[in-house]
């Protein structure tokens, strides 16, 4: 265990203090507890109060903290740039809501599920509502005091263990995302799943069918960009999961280029855990799609690359659709990973580095660096890509010499007349 107090963020800490001088019940929840018990860095923090959405608004202000959801009303407050969620606590509806129309044309909705959940409750109500014990437990950073309402979250994390609070059957059908999560907590941190769980998921596996595409989609792109998702996709695998969730990559799983796929996305994430590179969702697509692109190439090697045609862009974006179905990814996550897919040929010959568009180029160079520690280990490879601005010969001298140094597109405040530099895109 880890000193929590020392660990936790000096902002958040402020917050829940700006809460609690209010009169307000505040804590922090979730995954940032269970991480810090674990050692971990938190992906980031959340927040539960006493306090309903206009009450947090007034104690922060209305430029700072926005009221967001329908199905879930809670706050997002600026801090600092960062977005903390900050909600208010819940009990157990006393009505599952209206089915969507969408949701009852396709037939069977299960009586258990959950279509809303705004019913304010007290801090016990909420940890009881929540989905596992490991994410149940509560921590005050000003009284530096950490509550178990369920009595078996922090012997559960201790002992590695998913459980889900109460029935899991009904659990699982009040909301099926909850599947999926407790496989991501067994694929990104090791744990296993309680007897009664596991079967309780066995037996509802199915019921991810019924969830929303937008909450699916959401869940993919936080898996991608996350630096476990090669152990996340392993584990849907091993649960059967992965025939609802990635179909392709199921059926196709024994294949030579799913496992080359899986092979570069597990070399992604040991560079993003050690601080190699940052996490791209962009780039772990790239990554999963590059060896069947270049096995419909009729590249079949290892870390054998193709030469370009005019239908190479088509085909990277049928692969891309295809690996990733059911699911949409958002159009600038295609186009970059298209762009990084496209230069692979290109860098790897090394025939003119000029040619990589600058807003390209760090991610198609990942990309490069990743195969390279898989299959090429070409030290001069390494070497020509770490300085790109370089360049080779006269025309492409003339060409440096023209093209402006990349900057961030920039606006001017219309009251201060500060330029600001436009936020950074940092998910693609």
């Amino acid at each position: 265990m880890t000193d929590l107090l020392a660990k936790t963020d000096e902002r958040i800490k402020n917050i829940v203090r700006q809460l609690q001088n209010a009169g307000y019940e505040t804590y922090i929840v979730g995954g940032a507890v269970r991480d810090l018990l674990l050692g971990r860095p938190p992906k980031d923090y959340d927040i539960s109060t006493a306090a309903t959405p206009q009450e947090i608004r007034n104690v922060f202000g209305r430029r700072a903290a926005r009221i967001i959801g329908k199905r879930f009303r809670l706050v997002h407050l600026m801090c600092d740039g960062d977005i903390i969620e900050i909600s208010t606590f819940r009990r157990r509806p006393a009505s599952t809501g209206a089915v969507p129309d969408k949701l009852s044309a396709r037939g069977f909705v299960p009586d258990k599920m959950l279509f809303e959940d705004n019913d304010f409750g007290t801090s016990k109500e909420d940890a009881f509502r929540r989905d596992f014990t490991v994410n149940a437990l509560f921590y005050d950073p000003v009284a530096d005091k950490l509550i178990d309402y369920t009595g078996m979250g922090l012997a559960d994390i201790q002992d590695q263990v998913v459980r889900i609070i109460g029935d899991g059957h009904e659990r699982f059908e009040e909301d099926p995302v909850r599947l999926l999560r407790a496989l991501k907590l067994v694929g990104q941190y090791g744990f296993k799943l309680a007897p009664e769980t596991e079967k309780a998921l066995r037996d509802s596996i199915q019921l991810i069918q019924l969830a929303a595409p937008s909450r699916m989609a959401l869940e993919l792109e936080k898996i991608l960009i996350s630096a476990y998702s090669s152990g996340i996709i392993r584990a849907f695998r091993q649960y059967g999961f992965l025939y609802y969730f990635l179909p392709y990559i199921d059926r196709n799983w024994e294949s030579a280029p799913i496992q080359r796929a899986m092979a570069m996305l597990e070399c992604r994430n040991r560079r993003v855990l050690s601080g190699r590179y940052r996490g791209s969702v962009s780039v772990a697509v790239a990554a999963m799609a590059l060896p069947l692109v270049a096995d419909m190439h009729g590249a079949t090697g290892e870390g054998e690359l193709w030469q370009n045609n005019q239908d190479t862009p088509e085909i990277i974006n049928s692969v891309i659709r295809t690996i990733f179905s059911p699911h949409n990814l958002i159009k600038r996550v295609t186009a970059a990973s298209t762009g990084m897919l496209l230069n692979q040929p290109v860098m790897f010959n090394y025939s003119d580095k000029t040619r990589v568009k600058a807003r390209i180029l760090p991610h198609a160079r990942e990309l490069l660096y990743i195969q390279n520690e898989l299959w090429w280990h070409r030290s001069d490879l390494i070497e020509k890509w770490e300085n790109p601005g370089s360049c080779d010969n006269s025309s492409a001298r003339s060409r440096c010499r023209r093209r402006r140094p990349y900057r961030s597109r920039r606006r001017k405040d219309n009251n201060t007349g500060i330029q600001a530099a436009s936020p950074e895109n940092t998910g693609e």
